[in-house]
């Protein structure tokens, strides 16, 4: 599921903090267009000389027409460093499209993946984050056997 393309970049920038600190997931994936990207979309994408010219076509503009905003590299990584320094997490970036050479992925993602210091910080913080009560968990002994 993408998000953060789909909100106003003010919520987007919030989305993290709201995940991470509430939460508390071991690993988070978020993905979102690479928007360095989208002049090699578009040209692959160019209307014939007869075609009318899209709304979306040429260069700087975003992807979809619903998209609120799209980050370039730098942008992505700014905002995933800091939410992973706030939140003690570990980051890693990937992508999706392309190569990964300049301009890097078509799609960008972040992995975010929770650091603890001891054995007893992950059971304490399994208690204090922990938003859900487990209400039934499928028994693995009763699948049946082939």
């Amino acid at each position: 599921m993408r998000v953060i393309e789909h909100v106003e970049e003010d919520q987007a920038i919030l989305f993290g903090d709201v995940v991470l600190s509430s939460f508390c997931p071991t690993v988070l994936i978020v993905s979102t267009p690479n928007y360095e990207y989208n002049p090699i979309l578009q040209r692959s994408a160019m209307p014939n000389k007869e075609d009318e010219p899209e709304e979306n076509a040429g260069p700087c503009k975003f992807r979809n027409h619903d998209h609120k905003f799209e980050w370039t590299r730098s942008q992505f990584q700014h905002w995933a460093t800091g939410l992973a320094e706030k939140h003690n997490y570990s980051i890693e970036f990937s992508g999706v499209g392309g190569s990964g050479a300049e301009p890097g992925y078509a799609s960008q993602i972040a992995v975010f993946r929770r650091m603890a210091s001891s054995q007893e910080d992950i059971s304490q913080d399994r208690e204090l984050h922990q938003p859900y009560e487990l209400l039934w968990e499928w028994p693995n002994a009763s699948l049946p056997s082939h």
